[in-house]
Parts: structure tokens; C-alpha cells; sequence
């Protein structure tokens, strides 16, 4: 039984998610209790040393314009990394490497696409940044390829740095709108992979939390919500029979933990299926092939990466390598795709299992709980931070909200609950 017995603001979920809320909630003044049902904070974003090199949950990168990383340095959270290498890339297609086209002296010298290919996507990724993604939220990202590109392998390739954004394989779902502002966001500021892994941001977002007074109790296991009348709740039940009472609730969690704990809604459900990739993360001793860190698949949904020859996540000489298949909705990955998977680290890094220190295998990794498909209206069809049946509680996470996508919507989504559930909480109080 916890030792909590009132907060006024309880955060149901460690997982980054929870950690920003409770920060956010805490610094606006109220007395906030994070309750984790794991033995550690952090979730899906921890990171995992072994013989010196560092794992992350797949690859992990954070946007350096995105909602994240705006957060991170609002609540004092400091992260180092570094850019993605521009040069050396392949893009593969029918199980040839091509110079990947990432700008314009690729472009021009790339035998991935035909000359009419070439000028086709260079006029495309010159006018990205103004295409008004807003107006095709409700579109599919097949539809919109296929109106606004006349070139089968130029659509491919959109098809793939779409894929690399979002971790998304679906276009005939997903929705155009929210595949553009992904790109967009890549456009405009690329990424950062992480020195120290993504354990950095967990562990400088528990010490703000602490900082900022947040009481974390881990092997807290949330079971329901206590209503003390029609649609106000009064507490958070545990699993093992005990309450901690509050004026507010933010539950930080999947959709089915958000049905399960509040017992009324039905969103694992009436959602679009989560997002999923299977992936290979590597941990070689030295690299056999220097110069080859990166590709990406063209007619086929994979990625190859050495995150380690931007970011320390390897001792002197090592290499951590994530190699990763996009998998389709309701797809499930087994040890086929792993050999698949082992089959593509061959073609890029031949002679890597001589150097094999670790590995792991991941074969049905979620990435974020709901796809943004063009059906629900792109993102402003997620559901909001305030749940309807409920006068204090409020949700947050990936799949929630209608601003930012993967950790940039865990970010704004959380940012949102912490603001509702603090002004909530100060009425309650008054």
C-alpha cells in the first residue's frame, strides 16, 4: 500500500508523457503524486547499457523544432546530440544501392531515378515547405501522391522519407496532411540522435519533476478511478486496494490502460491500430564497412542506421546499428522478418557477425498508439486532453491531441492535461 494517501493532482504513467505532465503541473504551483506501476520511470524511452554500448528501443530520434525539444528546454532539461551524417546514404531498390538523394549534388548524380524523376522531386521537396498541410488532413497519402507526382519511383521515394518520419506504412490510410508536417518538421530542422541514449531525456525529466516537488512512487499500480459523485472522481484506486485522493487526474497511458482505469471509454477500440515496426538493434565491435551508415528502403519498408557514428552510444571502436521494418497494419513480424532484417545488415555491413558483440530483436515494437489516418481527420481527430465524461480527469500521450506527432505529441498532449488539470484542481481547492 502506498504511503500517498492525497495529492491534489495525481499523474497515472512514467512514461515521458507522465514525467512532462507532472513537471508542467508541478512548476504551475500545485502539489503533484506521479504513481508508476513499473520499478523505474521512463517507459518505452529507456535506455539499456550493455559492455558499454547503449540501446535504445529501436532508433530514436528527437526533432530539433519539435514540440520535445522546446518542452525539454522550458522545464531546463538539457540533452547533447548529433545531426544524422548528411553524406554516405543509400536508398535501395530492387536490391541495389543508389546514392541516396538527400540534396542536390545527390540528386543530380543518383542512378535511383531517371532525369524527368529527378527535376519531378526536386520541384516537390523545393515547394514542401509551403504545401498548406492543414487543407488534406482528411486525404490519404496514396491519393495525394498520385494527384500531385506523375512519376511511380518519385512517389516512392516521398513514400519512403514519409515512412522515415512518421515510422508509418500504410498510404492508403494514413492521412497526407499529417505525413507532410512530419516532413516539414524534418525539413526545417532535422533531427538529433541522442548522446546517451534516450535515457538522457528520462533522467533529466525525473530530476525536474523532483526538483519541482513531483513525489514519484514507482510499483504503484493505478486500477480504477474513485467517483465521489456523477462525473467528478475524488481518487485513483490501486491495484492493491488502496486510494490516493486528489482534486485531478491525468492518466498518462495506452489507450487500453485509459479504458481499463476509467471503466467508460472505449478508445483501443475505436481508434486507428498503432503504429509498429520490427526492428534488429546491433552492437558490433568494430564496423566492417565504414562509410555505409545509412539507407533507406525505396520499394520495400526498410531502414539501416549506425546511430553511433553521430552519437556516443559505443565504446571506441564499436558501432550500434538499428535495422528496421516498417510493418503494415494488423502485420506481425517473426523470426522470417528477423532474417530478413539480418539479411539487409549483410548487404550494407558484410562481415558484421565476426565483430558480433549483442544483439536484440524486437519483433513487434509499438511506436506510437494510433495511426493519424485520413478517415479520422488527420490529427485534429486524436482525442483531446479532456476526457467528456469526466469534470477532472484528463489524458495524455502519443495519441492524443491535436498538435505534434510521436514524442512532439506526447509533448504538447502533456503540456495540455497539466494545464486543464491545474486549473481544475485550483477551483476544487477554492
Amino acid at each position: 500500500m502506498t504511503s500517498i494517501s492525497h495529492a491534489p493532482i495525481i499523474v497515472v504513467g512514467g512514461g515521458l508523457a507522465g514525467l512532462v505532465a507532472a513537471t508542467t503541473a508541478a512548476r504551475n504551483g500545485s502539489t503533484v503524486v506521479l504513481l508508476e506501476k513499473a520499478s523505474a520511470v521512463g517507459g518505452r524511452a529507456t535506455t539499456r547499457e550493455r559492455n558499454g554500448f547503449l540501446f535504445n528501443l529501436g532508433p530514436h530520434a528527437l526533432y530539433r523544432h519539435g514540440q520535445m525539444q522546446h518542452t525539454l528546454k522550458a522545464l531546463g532539461v538539457e540533452v547533447h546530440g548529433q545531426l544524422p551524417p548528411t553524406g554516405g546514404g543509400f536508398a535501395i531498390h530492387g536490391g541495389q544501392r543508389h546514392t541516396l538523394p538527400v540534396g542536390l549534388t545527390s540528386l543530380l548524380t543518383t542512378g535511383l531515378l531517371r532525369l524527368a524523376e529527378k527535376f519531378e522531386l526536386a520541384r516537390f521537396l523545393s515547394r514542401l515547405p509551403k504545401i498548406d498541410a492543414a487543407a488534406v488532413q482528411d486525404q490519404t497519402l496514396a491519393s495525394w501522391l498520385a494527384t500531385n507526382l506523375d512519376h511511380e519511383r518519385s512517389r516512392e521515394v516521398v513514400a519512403m522519407l514519409v515512412r522515415v518520419t512518421t515510422f508509418t506504412n500504410d498510404p492508403d490510410h494514413q492521412s497526407a496532411g499529417a505525413a507532410i508536417e512530419q516532413l516539414q518538421l524534418g525539413v526545417a530542422g532535422n533531427v538529433l540522435y541522442l548522446d546517451g541514449g534516450w535515457q538522457t531525456i528520462v533522467d533529466g525529466l525525473r530530476r525536474a519533476a523532483v526538483d519541482a516537488g513531483v513525489r514519484i512512487v514507482s510499483g504503484a499500480h493505478a486500477a480504477s478511478l474513485e467517483r465521489s459523485n456523477g462525473c467528478f472522481v475524488s481518487g485513483v484506486t490501486l491495484s492493491d486496494g488502496s486510494t490516493v485522493r486528489g482534486r485531478a487526474v491525468i492518466v498518462a497511458a495506452t489507450p487500453a490502460d485509459v479504458d481499463a482505469i476509467t471503466g467508460v471509454t472505449n478508445f483501443a477500440r475505436r481508434l486507428p491500430p498503432p503504429v509498429r515496426v520490427a526492428t534488429l538493434d546491433v552492437a558490433l565491435r568494430s564496423l566492417p564497412q565504414p562509410k555505409a551508415t545509412v539507407a533507406f528502403g525505396v520499394d520495400a519498408p526498410y531502414y539501416f542506421s549506425v546511430h553511433s557514428a553521430s552519437a556516443r552510444l559505443a565504446p571506441k571502436h564499436g558501432a550500434l546499428i538499428h535495422v528496421t521494418k516498417y510493418l503494415r497494419p494488423g502485420e506481425t513480424a517473426d523470426r522470417d522478418v528477423e532474417r530478413e532484417l539480418e539479411s539487409y545488415l549483410d548487404m550494407m555491413q558484410p562481415g558484421w557477425r565476426e565483430v558480433l558483440d549483442f544483439k536484440q530483436y524486437l519483433p513487434n515494437l509499438t511506436v506510437t498508439h494510433t495511426e493519424i489516418t485520413a478517415a479520422m481527420g488527420g490529427v485534429s481527430g486524436r482525442p483531446a486532453s479532456r476526457l467528456d465524461a469526466f469534470e477532472n480527469v484528463f489524458i495524455a500521450g502519443d495519441w492524443v491531441g491535436p498538435r505534434g506527432q510521436l514524442s512532439d505529441g506526447v509533448a504538447a498532449s502533456a503540456a495540455e492535461a497539466a494545464r486543464l488539470a491545474t486549473a481544475v484542481a485550483a477551483v476544487a481547492a477554492a
